[in-house]
């Protein structure tokens, strides 16, 4: 199972692991009697349906069904393979595990290209001190008042312009140039061969979640360049543009802390505001906001400020930015800046008191866009009106609570000049593709219920939730049924499972059954069922009565066909007959015992 780690170890890292530790540190958490609640970071909503529970330690979110242990949970969150969940959550408690066992998991590409990275991060901070350009490149960062202390902590570098600088330092490391290309550290030459990707630029290591670095970012060291300003690594197995927010290695402790985050475009602007005394903040790095890095905030946040350039550019970022992040359940402000700067300067003017005056001044998301709109707009006409109502609608479609819409219908109705009730009636035309109409209620969904599932798989349900709760009755269910004796596939699987273990004669935990369980559908079923809040009052009486139902219920389904063949090759029309009828009065048997023999 485990691959590379022998299960001792796996199960060792698991029992060491807190589980309620681990996802603190990326949800918030509440005590909710003997579990602890949040807002799953794995689907959009607002009422947290998602549990963890520390005697178990498991986790379930009862809105989307996803659940699992410690490891799935990483797994999920990081989007990680297994073995990367294993090594994580090693290194996050200090259990050591063996080199030679680690063998096979440094030969993967991912964690090759990590270390890869690792190391010509450190090369590029080593130039940017010792080499000639390195000078000329300290001397620009000098000048945009970055100190050295803010050049370690970003571990800001200089690539040398001769062209083959990483490649010769990587060369001699042993890093073959499949490796550097797929890094994104080297590229084809159009003569042949390869040429450094970064050449004479200061050099932003971009990094996840974990400080791991996955790529870089590279500015020219004179705007009259004719090179583009910035260059970004391209996408890698390891770097993911959709993914990645510059910055939130180091931020995202005082983004928890805060749980709100002032959110800005370009290296500068983040590292000269961090420096200026404000953590609570990441930067896009020129890439676009899209539905991922919204699933990242929210695990570390509620709100999200916009701090875009006061340009057009910088209007029109805040547009979308604004939409992705409130369809994304987030609250989203609009922080006012002047319309020749940006937060790079913006910052080094006003200092940390006067950033943090001016963000207290900061709007809702959708004041801003009625506030710019109607300004731009000349509602004295009717066809300003109409124009300024239908550049509104896509803001007003991206909200998600009915009575935040409700009020903003309102305000841009009386702010034009208009009867809400047509505003309304346009919005439904722009939400006629989806087929959801403003006046209708989307409740989030809530836990799962028992509905259309038929009397037999319900008491198999019952029985593999009656092992979960209590490893004492799988005794008592291995005496009188097997796990082929299961109908549904999926509780048949858990059975063999919960079997096998018990033959161990050790004690078994709900998390050690997830490591066993291969299928992300079977560990959601699981955690599913051991958080059902369900108290059984006579344990022996139930589990009799499902196994007597289960068996009573049973037809030998391949003994049936056989015969049915036989009886068709032969022309055997009375024992075709008889087979029909046996299998007829079997269906009647069940459907007439369903509410009689099954505990509700």
């Amino acid at each position: 199972m485990g691959g590379y780690i022998p299960d001792e170890i796996i199960e060792e890292i698991r029992v060491r692991s807190d589980i309620v530790e681990v996802i603190s540190e990326r949800i918030l958490l509440k005590k909710s009697g003997a579990n602890y609640k949040g807002i799953c970071p794995f689907h959009t909503e607002k009422t947290p349906s998602f549990s963890v529970s520390p005697s178990k330690q498991i986790f379930h979110c009862f809105g989307c069904n996803t659940g699992g242990n410690v490891y799935t949970f990483i797994m999920k969150i990081e989007n990680i393979p297994f073995v990367d969940a294993v090594k994580y959550l090693a290194k996050r408690y200090g259990i050591n595990i063996p080199q030679h066992e680690e063998k096979g998991i440094n030969s993967n590409n991912r964690n090759t290209l990590f270390e890869v990275n690792e190391l010509v991060a450190d090369f590029f901070h080593k130039q940017l001190h010792d080499s000639p350009g390195g000078k000329v490149a300290m001397k620009y960062l000098k000048g945009r008042a970055i100190n050295e202390k803010t050049i370690s902590l970003f571990r800001i570098g200089y690539a040398l312009p001769s062209g083959d600088g990483i490649q010769q330092f990587l060369n001699k490391k042993g890093i073959p140039h499949g490796i550097q290309n797929l890094a994104g550290l080297i590229k084809n030459r159009d003569s042949g061969g390869y040429v450094d990707r970064f050449r004479d630029r200061v050099i932003f290591p971009i990094s996840d979640t974990e400080g791991r670095v996955v790529g870089f970012g590279g500015r020219v060291l004179n705007d009259e360049d004719s090179r583009p300003k910035y260059l970004n690594s391209p996408e890698t197995p390891v770097y993911k543009k959709g993914d990645i927010l510059y910055g939130l290695h180091i931020t995202k402790d005082s983004i928890r802390e805060k749980r709100d985050i002032f959110l800005v475009e370009g290296y500068f602007d983040l590292i000269t505001t961090y420096q200026e005394g404000i953590k609570n903040i990441i930067a896009t790095s020129g890439t676009a906001l899209t539905e991922n890095h919204v699933k990242v905030l929210r695990r570390y946040a509620d709100t999200v400020t916009l701090v875009f350039d006061g340009d057009e550019a910088g209007k029109k970022a805040s547009e979308r930015g604004g939409i992705i992040l409130s369809k994304g359940g987030m609250k989203v402000k609009v922080m006012p800046l002047l319309s020749e700067k940006d937060p790079d300067s913006f910052i080094k003017e006003v200092k940390s008191e006067g950033f943090l005056n001016i963000a207290k001044d900061s709007k809702p998301f959708m004041e801003y866009i009625i506030d710019r709109v109607v300004a731009e707009s000349n509602i004295k006409t009717v066809s300003g009106k109409t124009d300024c109502i239908k550049r509104v609608l896509p803001f007003l479609s991206a909200i998600n609570s009915s009575v935040e819409k409700s009020l903003y219908i309102s305000l841009i109705a009386g702010r034009v000049g208009v009867y809400e009730k047509a505003v309304v009636n346009e919005l439904n035309k722009e939400l006629n593709t989806t087929s959801y109409k403003f006046s209708a209620i989307n409740p989030e969904p809530g836990p799962m219920v028992k509905s259309g599932i038929d009397s037999r798989n319900r008491a198999e349900k019952i029985l593999v939730q009656l092992m979960l709760l209590d490893d004492k009755n799988i005794n008592k269910i291995k005496k009188y049924i097997s796990a082929d004796d299961f109908n549904d596939r999926d509780m048949a699987k858990v059975t063999s499972v919960l079997f096998t273990l018990s033959d161990g004669g050790d004690k078994i935990t709900v998390a050690e059954v997830m490591d066993l369980l291969s299928e992300d559908k079977l560990k959601d079923t699981v955690s599913e069922l051991a958080f059902e809040d369900i108290e059984y009052q006579d344990v022996d009486k139930n589990i009799l009565d499902c196994i007597k139902y289960i068996k009573r219920s049973r037809i030998d389904v391949k003994d049936i066909i056989h015969r049915l063949k036989k009886a068709v090759l032969e022309g055997d029309r009375k024992e075709f007959k008889e087979l029909q009828l046996k299998i007829s009065k079997s269906r009647e048997k069940e459907y007439n015992n369903e509410s009689k023999n099954i505990p509700d």
